[in-house]
């Protein structure tokens, strides 16, 4: 009878170890929750991805704070599992296979467009499902709708009418190309190309580069700059970007730079100086967002005191991106049903977040795409310093 009792105890155990495999050790009476995380957290991107990572430990640690989330009779922690891909598709889907089939997780974070695409292939497999939390501005709903896909910042497209307005408002017409390679810069580069020429521009010269890779970009702005551009279209991670416009006036160039999304300018200029960005165009700097948001005063100086540095919309972005995951496993009254949290992301209001409360105001998501509602914003360097924009919502245009 003993060894009766003691085989059936061993299998409830297993059965119980089983059952919170997907949520990891419980601890103190609450579960642990891993979220994953993909991302380029070594050489040249690795700031970048660092910067993603920093927005989800501070939301996940501020949650487990305050003492985890309940849902039904459980409370639940969290808990982030970070690999580098260095912004390598393969490594990424390599990553994600085993988030998912070794660690049981449900919900990836990814913010590279080029290595997204290979989550978005296996995502849906029956049994193997789990929620991609798309950090990266291409719209890739449009061109693979994706059932388990939630996308965070606005489409980059908001940015190119504004921002084709203001550098011809500066007289502007002829335009060089040297914007990052992969996914987003090939599809940045087609959008701004077509757009720039149905506006009246001309472009003289393309030499996009790899923003990943390369450290050196005086070959690509020979080409660039031999054709006697008006305004360089440029960029990739803020670093590089940086790189590239010091290296571009060493060299004598005396004209603007629309700067794409994915670069910040105040991070630019912490490297450049203001000087050498007058006539920039792109997004405005993220601590400038309190005009319209309040929290990001304080959210900016906790990063500030945190990690010694400027905060950014990567990190603010994802900070709020992760509440309104916890808001969507709250509706959805689960933590591992795939399908559940990501309808939940539609429910009362998980999607909406109040610049009172947190670094950036989300109006909801599209829950045809995934895509959530959070306006653009366009900015210019004048006379030193930063001129911005009225919010562009796109959504309702």
């Amino acid at each position: 009878m003993r060894l009766k009792t003691a085989i059936i105890l061993t299998v409830a155990l297993t059965m119980a170890a089983l059952a919170f495999a997907g949520c990891g050790e419980k601890e103190s009476g609450k579960v642990t929750v891993r979220i994953g995380l993909t991302a380029p957290l070594s050489g040249i991107g690795a700031g970048y991805g660092q910067d993603i990572k920093a927005g989800l430990d501070m939301a996940i640690d501020e949650v487990n704070t305050k003492g985890g989330v309940t849902i039904g009779d459980t409370t639940y922690v969290f808990e982030l599992l970070a690999s580098d891909d260095e912004m390598v598709p393969e490594s990424s889907l390599s990553n994600a296979q085993n988030f998912v089939l070794e660690k049981d997780i449900k919900v990836i974070w990814d913010p590279t467009a080029n290595t997204i695409q290979s989550l978005m292939g296996i995502n849906q497999t029956a049994g193997e499902e789990f929620l991609i939390m798309a950090y990266t501005s291409v719209p890739l709903y449009a061109q693979a709708p994706n059932k388990y896909m939630v996308t965070l910042p606005p489409p980059f497209s908001v940015y190119v009418k504004e921002w084709i307005k203001m550098a011809m408002g500066k007289g502007w017409k002829k335009m060089g190309m040297l914007q990052t390679t992969g996914a987003y810069g090939d599809l940045w580069g087609k959008t701004m190309k077509e757009a720039w020429t149905k506006a009246g521009g001309t472009v003289v010269a393309e030499a996009p580069a790899s923003y990943y890779t390369e450290s050196d970009f005086t070959p690509y702005l020979t080409t660039v700059l031999a054709a006697n551009p008006d305004v360089i279209f440029c960029g990739g991670p803020s670093d590089p970007t940086a790189l590239v416009i010091e290296q571009a006036r060493s060299l004598g160039f005396k004209g603007g730079f629309i700067v794409i999304d994915q670069a910040k300018l105040d991070n630019i200029a912490d490297k450049t100086g203001m000087e050498k960005l007058e006539g920039c165009i792109g997004v405005l700097p993220v601590e400038q967002g309190a005009e319209n948001w309040p929290a990001m005063n304080d959210f900016a100086k906790k990063y500030q005191d945190e990690y010694g540095e400027r905060v950014t919309w990567e990190t603010a972005i994802c900070y709020t991106g992760f509440h309104i995951l916890v808001n969507a496993m709250k509706e959805a009254g689960s933590v591992d049903d795939v399908a559940a949290i990501r309808a939940g992301f539609a429910k009362g209001n998980a999607a909406v977040t109040s610049g009172e409360e947190f670094p950036v105001a989300f109006s909801g998501i599209n829950n045809d795409t995934g895509a959530l509602l959070m306006p653009g914003t366009a900015v210019m360097v004048e006379n030193g310093k930063f001129v911005g924009m009225d919010m562009i919502e796109w959504w309702k245009q």
